[in-house]
């Protein structure tokens, strides 16, 4: 006798309801996020090719913004980073006309296979009144970890950022180590050591540029830039980078700062290395601008006789040919960071 199987739309309804309902309850079980885990396929048998090359700066940078320590907390301890005149001023790093950049990110845009992804913990430190690193590359789905390594309050705020503004993600506050104090790193003659305060962790599930800050002190601020695939690259000191295996095919191949970012489409064949220079012109609207230096109508006068002394770095503002490390959005532009 033959024996016939009917599956109704019910069931079928059914068993992928169960089916998808399993995934979901796997991808939560081992904390994997589900659109992470389905936009990059990983591959070991494939004949890949490389890029490197260097990014060169081209164009004319703006100042670095400089923000007056007397209006905001902790005056003298942030103000061992300072031009020794009572300013801080956002990090910057030094890269001449026609030099090479370092710092800034190159990666492959919309690459949906390849390598398998390394995916690691990254710990972003406040100390002395900056985040390190300034710019940091995350992978899709991992967990940032932040640590206040100074003796003065901070928090941390998260931001994705786009061409369309800022949208809030997270806020908390950055405990400090009870053991350390800040008269130790004002003292002449002592030599204090940093200790991380309790962890914050916070859980990345976006794509493309994090902006994070702390809101007691506004020069406070470092850039992540999160991808859901291995082909990036970070510039060293003279602007070189290096990207290898890659899948044979065409690409958009992006080089991305705060400052701005420039494109170029590139091919890539099994077993070959493709040579580029790139030239980086800073375009964004982020850059803050001071095109005349204003008066301090806030001057260090109004905290009495000391000096805030620049111990760990001091800052110089006035060379024309710097790239800064750590630019700010322009309050004034539309739809930026509030």
């Amino acid at each position: 006798m033959k024996t016939t199987f009917k599956l109704s739309t019910n069931n079928i309804r059914g068993r992928v309801e169960f089916i998808l309902f399993s995934l979901l309850l796997t991808s939560l079980t081992l904390g994997i996020d589900l659109g992470t885990a389905l936009s990059y396929e990983e591959r070991s048998n494939f004949e890949g090719g490389s890029v490197t090359g260097k990014v060169s700066l081209n164009g004319t940078l703006p100042q670095p913004r400089r923000y007056n320590l007397v209006l905001f907390p902790d005056p003298y301890y942030c103000g061992r980073i300072s031009d020794g005149k009572g300013w801080r001023l956002s990090p910057f790093m030094q890269s001449k006309l026609n030099e090479g950049v370092p710092g800034v990110i190159v990666y492959f845009k919309n690459i949906k296979w390849g390598k398998p992804l390394q995916f690691q913990q990254h710990n972003i430190l406040a100390k002395n009144c900056e985040f390190l690193p300034y710019l940091n590359h995350v992978s899709q789905g991992e967990t940032l970890i932040f640590e206040n390594w100074d003796p003065v309050p901070h928090d941390i705020e998260v931001y994705e950022y786009s061409d369309r503004g800022g949208k809030f993600l997270f806020r908390q506050p950055l405990r400090r180590n009870p053991k350390i104090r800040k008269s130790d790193f004002l003292t002449e003659g002592i030599q204090a050591e940093h200790l991380p305060g309790p962890g914050v962790a916070h859980k990345i599930l976006t794509m493309g540029p994090l902006v994070f800050r702390c809101s007691f002190h506004e020069y406070m601020e470092a850039w992540g830039f999160v991808l859901d695939h291995p082909y990036f690259s970070f510039t060293g000191e003279s602007g070189e980078f290096s990207i290898t295996n890659i899948p044979p095919g065409k690409y958009q191949l992006v080089v991305w700062h705060p400052l701005g970012q420039m494109e170029k489409y590139i091919d890539i064949i099994p077993s070959g290395t493709l040579n580029l220079d790139l030239e980086f012109t800073p375009t964004s609207p982020i850059i803050y601008e001071e095109d005349n230096t204003k008066p301090n109508s806030f001057g260090i006068d109004l905290i009495g006789d000391s000096q805030i002394v620049p111990t760990v770095e001091l800052q110089k503002w006035d060379d024309p040919l710097v790239l800064p490390k750590n630019p700010l959005h322009t309050p004034s532009h539309p739809g930026v960071l509030p």
